[in-house]
């Protein structure tokens, strides 16, 4: 597919700075994509955004780790999509989980960290014209997962998210203001459901 070639300023949102010094390397071959800025927290974003003009955040792409050393790369994510910077997540997590919670929160691509070159360069270019992306040999397991969740209730769908942030069920209880039996209860369904037969095989999926 073409795209239009309107140079794209990259924000790489990752509090490691070798994965933003890789993306100046990948992107130093292309004409269109440059990491313009890097920050590692929310309020770095707030400062950078602050500076810029609604034209310049048109032609913005901010790439988001799911994990920041002190927040949650969807709290960030949110922020931005808020001032109309699409987002692409490009994380080292990249279980199908994670991908429907990046479309919850309306970003529209999601890559992990292995994936090739000229696919990280397609999927900036599509995010950027308005397109959604989700990396190719992502969708098998993520069309899987999505059969299962619509048999989740609401409930089981608010437990599953909390396993996903690796919670204990004593934590899940509380959080839920529910007994740890019933948790436990909605635990042994949603494995039902999965197929899996514990927390560990369960997490491939999250």
């Amino acid at each position: 597919m073409m795209y239009n070639k309107t140079m794209i300023d990259v924000i790489s949102v990752d509090d490691h700075e070798i994965i933003s010094q890789g993306l100046i390397s990948i992107f130093s071959e292309t004409d269109d994509i440059c990491v313009r800025h890097f920050c590692k927290t929310k309020d770095e974003l707030v400062c950078l955004l602050d500076s810029k003009s609604p034209d310049e955040l048109a032609h913005t792409l901010a790439m988001i780790d799911i994990k920041l050393e002190k927040e949650s790369g969807f709290d960030c994510a949110d922020f931005l999509v808020e001032r109309g910077v699409k987002c692409l997540m490009y994380s080292s997590f990249s279980n199908a989980g994670f991908i429907f919670k990046a479309m919850e929160h309306k970003i529209k691509g999601f890559l992990s960290k292995n994936a090739e070159k000229a696919e990280i360069l397609e999927a900036i270019r599509a995010v950027v014209n308005g397109e959604t992306y989700i990396q190719k040999d992502l969708i098998p397991d993520m069309m899987y997962v999505s059969g299962i969740l619509v048999t989740l209730t609401k409930k089981e769908r608010d437990i599953l998210d909390l396993l996903g942030e690796h919670l204990s069920n004593e934590a899940i209880a509380q959080h839920l203001d529910l007994s740890k039996r019933t948790v436990e209860n909605y635990i042994s369904r949603i494995f039902d459901k999965f197929n899996v037969k514990n927390r560990y095989e369960l997490e491939q999926f999250l």
